[in-house]
């Protein structure tokens, strides 16, 4: 019986894609982009961890790792500097279809160095999206 409870347990406090908040923050003729506002992450003063997920209208394939993959989502997870407006990816994971559902294909612990990213949504980066709102 302790076995069952700690095996639940540990079920729900894993981190799912469908257990999102998921809101439509950009959107283009291929690929539509949500961000997880439900569940932004404070990791010191100047910094915030958050998750992004991108839907892609058609398969795409990639090829990471010398590996062939199809997909049509992926979850990134960030972390950004509300400081110097810097981002860096942590990890990606990659789905078959669309809002991160259907089988995982690829998983990818990237933990990249940070950078600046110039894309405007609606006037806003997506560091102001996330780091305004828990600025006030």
């Amino acid at each position: 019986m302790r076995i069952a409870t700690c095996c639940s347990l540990f079920f729900f406090l894993m981190p799912r894609p469908g257990f999102a908040e998921w809101h439509k923050i950009d959107q283009t003729e291929n690929m539509v982009m949500y961000l997880d506002v439900g569940n932004v992450s404070l990791i010191d003063s100047t910094k915030r961890g958050v998750r992004n997920l991108v839907d892609f209208n058609i398969p795409q394939v990639a090829h990471p790792d010398g590996k062939q993959i199809t997909f049509q989502s992926f979850v990134r997870e960030i972390e950004v500097d509300c400081n110097t407006h810097q981002q860096k990816t942590l990890n990606l994971v990659f789905f078959e279809r669309i809002n991160a559902s259907g089988r995982e294909v690829f998983r990818a612990d990237i933990n990249s160095t940070w950078h600046t990213t110039s894309r405007k949504i609606d006037g806003a980066s997506l560091i102001d999206l996330i780091c305004i709102p828990n600025s006030t």
